[in-house]
């Protein structure tokens, strides 16, 4: 009875799967909105040096900031924050140059706050590593 029982069970869910909705028209858009909308393909090469350029400025930037820094104590988190605030304005030829282009402003944020993430990964490491040097050498002494 128990196979009955599931093999009921199993048909039912498959006749269930077998009906399809039935498919509306898609409209065609109007032209003019076709020519307003952003698409990844479009960005000009132009923009996207921009946005490699600024990238690596951006990083340059922390490079630089992390090479005259001294961790003497503190929240990580904090310092790590510090250090982020002084290199923030290099990001804002990105959101120009995005902008002309008619990227949406939700997708020129999401592409900086991956810029920042990063970047926040990285001083972050470094904060921690010369946390762990710093108390390895009171450690020793």
């Amino acid at each position: 009875m128990r196979v009955f029982s599931a093999l009921f069970c199993v048909l039912t869910f498959l006749a269930g799967c077998s009906t399809t909705e039935e498919k509306k028209p898609v409209e065609a858009q109007a032209t003019t909105e076709q020519t307003k909308s952003w698409h990844p393909s479009t960005l000009s090469v132009q923009t996207r040096e921009t946005a490699m350029k600024t990238t690596r400025d951006y990083f340059s930037c922390i490079d630089h900031e992390l090479g005259h820094y001294l961790y003497r104590g503190g929240d990580s988190r904090h310092e790590t924050q510090a250090l982020l605030r002084r290199c923030e304005r290099r990001l804002e030829p990105i959101r120009r140059a995005f902008a002309s282009e008619g990227v949406p402003e939700r997708l020129i944020n999401r592409y900086l706050k991956r810029k920042r993430t990063q970047a926040a990964r990285y001083v972050l490491r470094n904060v921690l590593s010369m946390e762990a040097q710093l108390k390895a050498a009171k450690a020793v002494e």
